[in-house]
């Protein structure tokens, strides 16, 4: 099984207390609207994008499978951004060819809802993203459509997506 990155807490690396996430996000843009999903309960999520999902409790996991999210994925331990936004394209997504168009970076530091009175890291490599047509739905989605984010606030984003759907500028409710 790989390691993803995610480290902490440790005195010994100097991470913040609660930890330190990395991750890659492919934000796909028909128009004025962007790509979103609605995970379904399927054993991907934990193995290959979503680890986190196996230390929720149970009433968070269920709002995972009821919340929006980007295509996105944590970073293997010694995997590139790149190479993620390609796992996340051809596995998640199973997208044969794309295009990028942009990339940004995007750091947050945040009391943490795992560990509380600590604070948490998370780096979102965040990748502008072209596809010719729009992927059908694969198993381990409810949904896969392209939706207007402004019809969204940030709490209709699972795991702590929606401060990236407002930093970006998608959304302006919070």
């Amino acid at each position: 099984m790989a390691k993803f990155v995610r480290y902490g807490p440790s005195d010994r690396y100097g991470m913040p207390e609660a930890g330190f996430c990395a991750s890659s996000f492919a934000i796909v843009r028909a128009g004025r609207k962007v790509l979103l999903g609605v995970a379904r309960p399927h054993p991907r999520w934990e193995a290959e994008w979503a680890p986190n999902f196996s230390v929720y409790t149970p009433e968070d996991l269920a709002a995972e499978f009821r919340d929006w999210r980007f295509p996105a994925a944590y970073l293997y331990e010694g995997e590139s951004p790149d190479d993620c936004l390609g796992r996340v394209m051809r596995d998640m997504l199973r997208v044969a060819r794309w295009t990028v168009t942009g990339q940004k970076t995007h750091a947050f530091y945040d009391p943490s809802t795992w560990y509380p009175g600590r604070m948490h890291y998370d780096l979102c490599f965040v990748y502008d993203v072209k596809l010719a047509k729009a992927p059908a739905v694969p198993p381990w989605f409810a949904r896969l459509e392209y939706v207007d984010p402004k019809t969204l606030r940030g709490d209709d984003f699972g795991s702590a997506m929606g401060d990236l759907a407002k930093a970006l500028r998608l959304i302006q409710k919070k």
